[in-house]
């Protein structure tokens, strides 16, 4: 029905890693990229036992560079991934083990707590479950349908509504391809972290941040994974499902896209006009019925429209939740940076991550979409009763060869 929200929710996800990947730059990590501990905890060991590891990565160290062998353990794409879905489980000392994802890790390892995963970008893509062949084969075939699109409207003949769909459907699919090419499928193994902590140990030493009862595991005060439909949406809906226990035994999939002002919010919104706007190509096309087609051009503004305005209201919102306009602000008026910014930055903390105001207008606009979006859908379907003699012909290929 829309995949351009699942585009988004693509984006959303890759933006994240490329944080995560921003964030474990400046943890103390072998700069060698060989195989060793991060030395994040030698503070708790003994100094017997910190030699006796310092001698045994040493050790392995000479032995890989001799069979010339090198273990790339660098954080990547690949490891944020990997950690923002789930993939690393904390196992605290005489507790349940939950999953934590790439900002909880990184404030462990940073915290001494963890040692830093000795995993290779290669070792995490084997715990996919992706076929390359598969992903390649469905590509061909993609792009041979574009290629049959092209030559139809080279050619002349009639391109019927249900191809125009099927392109913008092929289009976003291919854009979500590359958006989740790093991102491994279907791991069913987690990747377990031991600490010698027990979890209270570890919410008292963080403070008073860590005071606050947890509503999905006990490391939400680094990262509770809002936004999201069973944090932001399911409570003012007064109905619980999904997961019931509590730490949660596993991530939830439904955190919401924030993707901020950067190239990628750019290209999110460039394709997306350009995908509501594909359907702007079947204007004049050939309707059953004058109504029909009527219809079709109001449905194809509204969705654009729609589209529109929920990326208006979703910068508008965004840019309070990262701070984006007090640093904005700050910028700008550099002789008022203590009383008009602490005000804007103490409502921004104290404003509620969904507003009613979005709520207000967000929910017409949501039902204009949907209703917009089905019918393009239905009609899609009810057209294939009335189409033109020339829709059933096929590309004639030859024309595009040269010959004398």
């Amino acid at each position: 029905m829309a995949p351009e929200f699942v585009l988004a929710f693509a984006t959303g996800q890759k933006v994240e890693a490329k944080k995560c990947v921003e964030q474990f730059r400046d943890l103390d990590l072998p700069r060698d990229n060989t195989s060793r501990t991060v030395d994040s905890a030698s503070s708790r060991r003994s100094r017997l036992q910190d030699a006796g590891d310092r001698l045994s990565t040493r050790v392995n160290k000479i032995g890989m560079r001799l069979h010339g062998e090198q273990k790339d353990t660098k954080w990547s794409i690949r490891h944020a991934f990997y950690a923002n879905m789930g993939g690393f489980v904390l196992q605290p000392r005489g507790c349940t083990p939950f999953p934590i994802n790439g900002k909880q890790l990184h404030w462990l390892i940073k915290q001494g707590y963890v040692e830093y995963p000795q995993m290779t970008a290669k070792e995490v893509w084997d715990k996919s479950k992706a076929d390359g062949f598969q992903k390649s084969l469905t590509c061909l075939q993609t792009g041979w349908f574009i290629i049959q699109i092209v030559g139809r409207a080279i050619q002349k003949l009639p391109i019927t509504t249900l191809e125009i769909t099927t392109l913008s459907f092929v289009l976003c699919t291919l854009v979500m391809f590359s958006q989740w090419a790093n991102k491994p499928l279907d791991v069913e193994s987690p990747t377990i972290l031991t600490s010698s902590k027990s979890i209270a140990e570890i919410l008292i030493e963080a403070g008073p941040a860590a005071s606050q009862p947890f509503k999905q595991t006990p490391l939400d005060f680094i990262d509770n994974q809002s936004p999201s439909w069973l944090t932001e949406v399911q409570p003012h809906l007064r109905f619980r499902t999904g997961p019931r226990m509590r730490p949660l035994p596993r991530l939830t999939n439904d955190r919401f896209p924030v993707i901020g002002a950067g190239p990628d919010a750019v290209f999110l919104f460039l394709f997306t006009m350009a995908y509501c706007g594909l359907h702007f190509v079947a204007w004049d096309f050939s309707f059953p019925t004058p109504l029909e087609r009527d219809l079709w051009r109001a449905a194809s503004i509204a969705i654009a429209a729609c589209a529109f305005i929920f990326w208006v209201c979703e910068t508008y919102q965004d840019g309070h939740r990262l701070g984006r306009w007090e640093r904005w602000y700050a910028k700008f008026f550099h002789n008022d940076k203590n009383g008009r910014i602490n005000t804007m930055e103490k409502i921004r903390r104290n404003r509620r991550f969904i507003p009613v105001w979005e709520v207000i207008v967000m929910t017409p606009v949501t039902i204009v979409y949907t209703i917009a979006r089905t019918y393009i859908v239905v009609e899609v379907f009810l057209s294939q009763r009335s189409l033109p003699t020339g829709a059933f012909n096929s590309v004639q290929w030859s024309e595009f060869v040269p010959h004398f």
